[in-house]
């Protein structure tokens, strides 16, 4: 990855922005930890259905939820990276993987893309764990990515920035 498409730092030209570079390096990092956070809950409830066996879900949930990972990984390889696109992925996966997370876990059943942490025999525990930490991963890339985005002017995000020499 080119230096172009990491996401700026003090050294570069920030053209747009409307909040100090002290400000928009803040909000950076703490995109940077919540995408840690969504990393670790990612991780331990891919553990927990790898736990409970492929047959444990319906069909559709598996494909929903292996789309759903695609779109984790690769939102995360783009914050820890420091992509400039970063909180633009944050805000557009986070969010509405949050709400998946929540519908499909945390809604007594309600159609084929069900699956109920209460109605799960066992480790109940470890399922609500992993349910709960990634709902919360998710919900944390969404509002720091929507924090560098306000941060940073709209356009910023449309090119690369010129890097000053």
């Amino acid at each position: 990855m080119t230096q172009s498409n990491m996401i700026p730092s003090a050294e570069l030209e920030h053209p747009g922005h409307t909040a100090a570079p002290s400000t928009l390096e803040r909000r950076e990092r703490v995109l940077v930890m919540a995408g840690v956070c969504f990393a670790v809950g990612t991780a331990i409830h891919l553990v927990d259905h790898l736990r409970r066996g492929q047959g444990s879900v319906t069909e559709l949930l598996y494909l929903m939820g292996n789309i759903g990972l695609i779109l984790q990984i690769t939102a995360i390889t783009l914050i820890l990276t420091r992509h400039r696109l970063a909180p633009v992925a944050a805000v557009a996966t986070g969010f509405p993987l949050a709400l998946g997370f929540g519908v499909a876990h945390w809604l007594p059943h309600w159609s084929a893309m069900s699956d109920p942490v209460w109605q799960i025999s066992s480790w109940r525990w470890f399922s609500f764990i992993a349910s709960t930490v990634e709902i919360v991963g998710a919900l944390a890339i969404g509002i720091a990515g929507l924090a560098v985005i306000r941060a940073r002017d709209v356009s910023s995000f449309a090119a690369a920035p010129e890097i000053r020499r």
